[in-house]
């Protein structure tokens, strides 16, 4: 069914932005440049005390057998809500990690993560959430939805790697909102395999 385009705007790399998706619209998240990944926060955007969280999701759609760690339906919030905040509708790639975020303890302990500008996921999202009121303190510690992140698992399944992104220039991945959102969107800073080496700006739509 054709959708139209209620907003749109690009997110320059290394940098963040926070915005409201209503109940029924449709927010799409571009590689406009390139492979490149988005750290990705949702809140209900009338009680921000509900979040997405990774865990619930992961563990849920598990149960549901409609999803894993790489490729995921629909985002629960934390308990004791566990409502879905929005489904997975369109995912060409279906290539993501639903986990945490880089920190500067992350480039304490790995100075080759090598962020754009000494940035990262944590800074980008307490700049862009403090128009709304929201501070790091205030996040739900494994609530980030990775896209077009990659990783590989070691032969027993203990440790997994980063390895670059399959997905290519123009490709999406389409969320329906189930409720009315505030989105917390980190363009991720790292220079090295999680964004192929490069950072590149991104692409957001929403669809009514």
């Amino acid at each position: 069914m054709p959708r139209n385009v209620v907003s749109e705007f690009i997110v320059p790399k290394a940098t963040g932005k926070a915005f409201i998706v209503k109940k029924g619209q449709v927010l799409r998240v571009i590689c406009h440049e390139g492979p490149q990944v988005a750290d990705i926060v949702f809140f209900n955007s009338h009680n921000y005390h509900e979040q997405f969280s990774a865990r619930s999701s992961v563990l849920l759609n598990s149960l549901e057998g409609i999803g894993g760690m790489k490729k995921i339906t629909k985002l629960y919030s934390q308990p004791p809500w566990e409502n879905v905040v929005l489904t997975v509708i369109d995912d060409p790639i279906g290539i993501h990690i639903l986990s945490g975020h880089c920190s500067r303890k992350f480039w304490e302990l790995d100075p080759e993560l090598n962020p754009l500008g000494g940035r990262t996921c944590s800074d980008n999202f307490e700049d862009c959430l403090a128009e709304f009121g929201i501070t790091l303190a205030d996040m739900e510690s494994i609530g980030v939805f990775n896209a077009f992140m990659n990783f590989d698992c070691d032969e027993d399944g203990t440790n997994y790697k980063i390895i670059p992104p399959v997905a290519k220039r123009g490709d999406y991945i389409d969320f329906l909102a189930e409720m009315d959102v505030l989105v917390g969107f980190s363009n991720c800073p790292d220079q090295n395999e999680v964004n192929d080496f490069e950072c590149k700006d991104m692409k957001v739509q929403v669809f009514e």
